[in-house]
């Protein structure tokens, strides 16, 4: 079939019970079995214990293929496994022509018991800047024991929507974007480390609870709390209607709340609101001694008090088992995956370490979805010699694993990983908004400093300055070389200046990314001083995922010390490789880049080491020249 391989591989068993787990195969893949369409039809009308449906990477429009008049999707199989082969390369979409909290779901669960693993769920509904609400839902979750893995959520209002007040569910690993109410409903949900990001608007607010006499409502223990906002523009939530609770417990906030946590109520006021151990991104205990403790609501008259702090004892009641497994459903159980196999290749035939407690196992052609089997060995039947084959096993859920190491049939072996991600080149610098962190310039009142070093260490540096009047901030992510990367937004006509270490000067730089704007396209107009650059981004908000936009602008001659870059007519999202070489720079301080500073270290120490070309590195090799704290350093 079109975009599969197609190489023949025979299977010698289908499915047999073995201590552990019982194993089968999955009953449908799509764009092998059928479509979207038809595998959704066979798993609300199957019989059995548990339907498996396998996603290999591609865009979906679920909107188009299954989606009503509004292109909201409804799903009324149970006990239903919906799994992707990668988070970022399964995207499932739609848009919807009308806003509303019941009518535009990309995904709408009727029913419990399903398992969603590895998939990203985007409403591409259209914003309508002069409404008062653009209500656009990613998934609506009505069932019971709904289990969510590294699933990730791209919206902006009730981006998740929990429908049900006596419903469970438990979320890991996932990610849920949004800007008002984007976690809102009821039932008592269970996030475990996940990642809740603010999209850029004004007063954001995370959630907006509704649970009718829930005992825990949202708990959200070990999540992150990060954004394109700042410090102090939005809330951790407000209350919208019966009896609403939410916690957050050891929360990392790389972005942190206003001082008062939690906004004004909607409807009445909470029956709890708190946290507890909340930590900025360095570790430190984030100040909740002003967190609001006290509400009072004018529609219907209610009002609270209560303490927004969570004493030790309080935080250790919200487990998973008190959460949502009073019963004996051990959800985090359920979503434990089986580790990497060993993968080898004898001629065609290709074996790994079995494992009792897999279902099946998947394998893969350069990184292209094949078959799966129960059986822990496949024949390949012609292919390529030089194509790698990989294998990752299915839990009882169907939810796949690590990758193995890649095997050839000539007999290769490839370490795990790199079949799927490759490394910049030697002497090419990534730079994404995670490595680094933003501070205040001197006398501004914006964070407009990137800065990507070791606190403390003057003199080897990279930063990234905006005007001042503009912070730097950061967009979705796109994809380069296989991994996501998060992107800085550079404003519409703010320059910005890139600063570099001394010894290291720039030859060529490429943007990668997007326009953060879905019909017109931002351009970079100048660089170092050059305005008569015109590069386009050819691609929008509409369209980045994993194939965005790429301006390269080669450096007449190397550039030390900084230079200054520009995007015009709308703001552009990107992240920054930057090709770079060991140069002169300080020999006008008359040293020799090579030798200035050079100190001699028999090995590391316990803070970071860079290469010459600005990359953090967690191994050193004997005989080779080190950045740390500022000094080279010789490595013998």
């Amino acid at each position: 079939m079109k975009g599969f391989v197609t190489t023949l591989i025979t299977t010698a068993f289908s499915a047999s019970v073995i201590a552990g787990v019982n194993k089968q195969n999955f009953d449908f893949v799509v764009g092998v079995d059928g479509t979207w369409a038809q595998a959704k039809a066979a798993a609300e009308s199957s019989t059995k214990a548990r339907y498996y449906i396998f996603l290999p990477d591609g865009q979906y429009d679920f909107g188009r293929m299954t989606g009503d008049s509004n292109q909201k999707t409804t799903f009324s199989g149970a006990n239903v496994s919906l799994i992707g082969q990668s988070m970022d390369g399964v995207v499932c979409y739609n848009a919807p022509s009308a806003e509303g909290i019941g009518t535009t779901a990309t995904l709408y669960l009727k029913k419990g018991g399903i398992y969603m693993q590895d998939i990203t769920l985007k409403n591409n509904g259209y914003v309508n800047p002069n409404a008062s609400a653009n209500r656009l839902v990613c998934l609506q979750d009505e069932g019971d024991k709904n289990i969510y893995k590294n699933v990730r959520m791209l919206s902006g209002q009730d981006t998740y929507y929990t429908t049900k007040a006596a419903r469970r569910t438990y979320l890991e690993g996932c990610e849920i974007h949004g800007t008002v109410d984007f976690i809102c409903g009821g039932g008592q949900v269970y996030f475990n480390r996940c990642l809740l990001y603010c999209e850029n608007r004004a007063n954001d607010v995370i959630t907006a609870p509704g649970g009718s006499g829930d005992k825990f409502g949202y708990v959200f223990e070990s999540c992150t709390i990060d954004g394109a906002v700042s410090d102090g523009s939005f809330t951790l939530g407000r209350s919208w209607q019966q009896k609403p609770r939410a916690v957050y417990l050891n929360t990392t906030m790389k972005k942190k709340p206003s001082a008062a946590g939690w906004g004004n109520p909607m409807n009445t006021c909470p029956a709890l609101f708190a946290e507890y151990n909340s930590k900025d991104v360095w570790g430190n205990s984030v100040d909740l001694s002003q967190r609001r403790s006290s509400y009072s609501c004018s529609k219907d008259g209610s009002t609270a008090n209560f303490n927004p702090v969570l004493n030790s004892w309080e935080a250790s009641q919200y487990t998973i088992q008190n959460v949502v497994g009073s019963d004996g459903w051990a959800p985090d159980a359920a979503a434990k995956l089986i580790s990497a196999r060993q993968l080898t290749a004898n001629g065609n035939k290709l074996s790994w370490n079995d494992d009792e407690n897999a279902m099946c196992y998947f394998i893969f052609c350069d990184g292209k979805y094949v078959s799966n089997t129960t059986q822990p060995l496949y024949t390949v039947n012609g292919g390529n010699l030089n194509s790698v084959y990989t294998v990752r096993a299915a839990n009882a859920m169907g939810g796949l694993g690590a990758s193995s190491n890649g095997v050839t049939l000539s007999g290769e072996i490839v370490p795990p990983d790199t079949t799927e991600i490759l490394e910049p080149s030697e002497n090419e610098h990534v730079f994404h908004f995670d490595n680094g962190k933003t501070s205040m310039r001197a006398g501004t009142d914006k964070e407009n400093v990137w800065s990507c070093t070791d606190e403390g260490f003057d003199g080897y540096k990279w930063e990234i300055i905006s005007r001042d009047d503009k912070p730097v901030l950061y967009g979705n992510e796109v994809t380069y070389l296989g991994r996501s990367y998060k992107t800085f937004k550079g404003s519409n006509g703010a320059q910005a200046k890139l600063t570099m270490p001394d010894g290291v000067a720039a030859k060529k730089i490429t943007f990668i990314g997007y326009t953060n704007d879905v019909e017109v396209l931002s351009v970079l107009t100048e660089i170092n001083g050059d305005s008569t650059v015109y590069m386009t981004f050819d691609k929008n908000s509409s369209n980045y995922a994993s194939s965005p936009a790429k301006i390269t602008y080669e450096f007449s001659e190397p550039v030390c010390k900084d230079f200054t870059f520009t995007f015009s007519v709308k703001q552009a999202c990107f992240i920054i490789v930057l090709d770079s070489e060991y140069c002169g720079c300080e020999k006008e301080n008359g040293g020799d880049p090579s030798s200035i500073d050079l100190k001699v270290s028999d090995e590391m120490d316990d803070s970071a080491y860079y290469d010459i070309y600005g990359r953090k590195v967690t191994q050193t090799t004997a005989g080779n020249i080190y950045i740390h704290a500022g000094n080279k350093i010789l490595i013998r």
